[in-house]
């Protein structure tokens, strides 16, 4: 019987709290993806009445052969202060996530500290890199400053850690085929990307997932859809038509990520 590859619904959420002022990126680009702690219970309403539940990539058997298997993976993007009350929500449901964690910006007034990076691990979450610095558009980098962010932040986490990173995110969502090979060459065995693909992919030694993109607004019947296998091919559109006009126009692209990337006073 030949190899049947997995599907995985990967759920990419940023921050979770009523103020955004308390979490994360302040800057105009961090708004869309701030979700209020009542949306976010409504989401994780919506998947406790679904036959998913959320798994670590870790566990999954990613070469499973035969019957197809399906799989659901919550993350958590930037390492924002307001992860330790997503990591309390989760605890009453006995759920685990992934947290990746922008390592330059530890113990910040709004992200995390490095005792909750600790925290985050010892209950059983995947705590994972999301750059060093977070460049906005990864995929402009040269090569080797790819690498160097996956390694200066791999570097820091084990530190804190005491074991192997082995799981990453993309910053900025941007990828190429060098992004994805960047990875691989720097230790790293899981690389979540902003594509919402749900067939996983082996670049290398490294697995290439897929994830969508959850804003503010997202409706808990949207979560319920999602998490059936519902919906993801009007995501890869709508992903494709934005990827196309950013790669039209570069330019005007990189302008837009400049202004909405700019920090906001404190």
């Amino acid at each position: 019987m030949g190899t049947i590859a997995p599907e995985i619904a990967g759920l990419m959420y940023h921050e979770v709290t009523d103020d955004p002022r308390s979490s994360g990126f302040q800057r105009p680009g961090a708004t869309p993806y701030t979700l209020t702690r009542t949306a976010f219970g409504r989401h994780l309403d919506a998947i406790a009445g679904s036959p998913m539940k959320p798994e670590l990539v870790s566990a999954l058997d990613l070469n499973a052969n035969g019957k197809r298997h399906r799989h659901l993976l919550l993350t958590f993007d930037d390492g924002g202060a307001s992860a330790m009350y997503v990591a309390e929500e989760l605890a009453k449901r006995d759920w685990k996530a992934h947290f990746f964690i922008i390592t330059s910006r530890l113990g910040e007034r709004t992200f995390l500290k490095p005792a909750d990076i600790r925290t985050l691990r010892s209950a059983g979450h995947v705590v994972g890199t999301h750059s060093h610095t977070h460049p906005d558009i990864f995929r402009a980098l040269p090569r080797e400053l790819m690498a160097t962010e996956w390694r200066v932040s791999r570097a820091i986490l084990e530190a804190l850690l005491g074991e192997p990173c082995v799981a990453a995110s993309v910053p900025g969502g941007d990828i190429s085929r060098v992004v994805l090979e960047s990875a691989g060459e720097a230790g790293l065995r899981y690389l979540f990307t902003s594509e919402p693909l749900v067939t996983p992919e082996l670049i290398g030694d490294t697995w290439v997932l897929g994830r969508v993109i959850l804003k503010a607004g997202v409706s808990a019947a949207t979560i319920r859809a999602l998490v059936s296998f519902r919906g993801w091919q009007r995501a890869q559109l709508l992903r494709r038509l934005g990827v196309f006009a950013r790669t039209l126009f570069p330019p005007l692209y990189a302008q837009y990520v400049r202004l909405r990337t700019r920090e906001r006073s404190s």
